[in-house]
């Protein structure tokens, strides 16, 4: 089934791909970071920007939006909008977003832009119920350096649940959630994505862990320092071919509708979460 919101996610990160955000073109990442903050104070965040004096061009953005009526509990997620550069020969031109049959082609698409366009427009398209806090790096890509100095200090809402950049749907389409929930809050909600999954004619694959990162979940500045005792989970449109890092990264089309109920679910839950 087709995202009704595709065409406008497609043109959002065609948008994002072209401004080629890697630590080499300084401007890119500039660029990058008042894109996403534009959107999100349209989206009626509070925004701060948190300057490292030695790389201007990429701060951090923390943006905070409070609960809607008869809510009182944050949802937090984890995202970056820096890419990371290439490193050999494309099929097609990495820096513009290029559709072939189901799939989107484009540096980024898939970690992290496609992910994270999506949920800016799920929140803007969608009812809304759960307050929400984006802490959004620019240099997750070299290591996150400034992040491991800068997210202790953070001065943020109780977050009661946390959600990594993306997930997962494994080549057969079934859906891998990822999750830490040392104190089982999560029972309901995993109940009700494996509902949607299942209208859907998808299984659901439960794995206690976090998301794998390229230097190591734990240099992951988001799971040493923000995470504490909340519970976390890793969902999102990314399938086993969207080659994260390599040449031709890609997103598949056919999970994005799915991935969007998954959000809208995510960010309209409460059992488990109010205290």
């Amino acid at each position: 089934m087709k995202w009704k919101l595709q065409q406008e996610w497609f043109e959002m990160c065609k948008d994002v791909c072209g401004l080629k955000a890697i630590e080499e073109n300084p401007e890119g990442l500039e660029n990058a970071y008042k894109w996403y903050v534009t959107i999100l104070e349209r989206l009626d965040f509070k925004v701060e920007l948190i300057f490292n004096d030695d790389a201007k061009y990429r701060p951090i953005i923390v943006a905070v939006r409070e609960p809607g009526e008869g809510y009182d509990s944050y949802i937090g997620f984890f995202q970056h909008y820096d890419v990371e550069p290439i490193h050999a020969n494309w099929e097609t031109s990495p820096w513009h977003l290029t559709k072939k049959g189901n799939r989107v082609f484009g540096r980024g698409i898939s970690d992290n832009i496609g992910p994270f366009v999506q949920r800016l427009l799920v929140i803007e398209k969608e009812p809304v119920g759960n307050g929400i806090v984006f802490v959004i790096q620019g240099e997750e890509e070299i290591g996150s350096p400034f992040a491991h100095l800068a997210y202790p200090q953070l001065k943020l809402p109780n977050v009661s649940l946390w959600v990594v950049e993306t997930g997962y749907f494994y080549k057969n389409g079934n859906n891998r959630v990822l999750i830490i929930d040392n104190k089982s809050e999560l029972s309901s909600l995993i109940d009700e994505l494996k509902l949607i999954n299942s209208r859907h004619g998808k299984q659901t694959m439960v794995r206690h862990r976090p998301l794998n990162k390229a230097f190591g979940a734990e240099k992951c500045p988001c799971l040493s320092h923000l995470l504490k005792q909340s519970p976390y989970i890793a969902i999102g449109p990314n399938d086993d071919t969207s080659k994260i890092h390599g040449p031709n990264e890609s997103m598949s089309l056919d999970y994005l509708e799915i991935s969007a109920l998954h959000i809208k679910s995510i960010l309209n839950y409460r059992s488990g979460l109010d205290d």
